[in-house]
């Protein structure tokens, strides 16, 4: 995946919640920009460990954990609809 298709998807405005899928099968919800961290070679993607979808615009969504992907393993990225409120 293309590092500038990942920082485009962040910053739409709105912004569109989108799903990432990894070369192992995994994927990642990522319902708030600030759930992913793009690098030069690979993205840091928070976690929510429950209690909270990181839907609402005013407040930050709460990480418990997070991972590292390198770029090259990210396949895909699908967009997600949203939740209703």
């Amino acid at each position: 995946m293309r590092r500038d298709d990942l920082t485009e998807a962040l910053r739409a405005s709105p912004f569109r919640p989108f799903r990432l899928h990894v070369s192992d099968g995994s994927t990642y919800e990522i319902r708030h920009p600030e759930m992913l961290m793009v690098t030069c070679q690979s993205v840091v993607v928070g976690i929510l460990d429950g209690g909270g979808n990181g839907e609402s615009e005013n407040v930050y969504p709460e990480i418990q954990r997070s991972t590292t992907v390198d770029l090259l393993h990210v396949t895909q990225m699908e967009e997600l609809e949203r939740r209703p409120t």
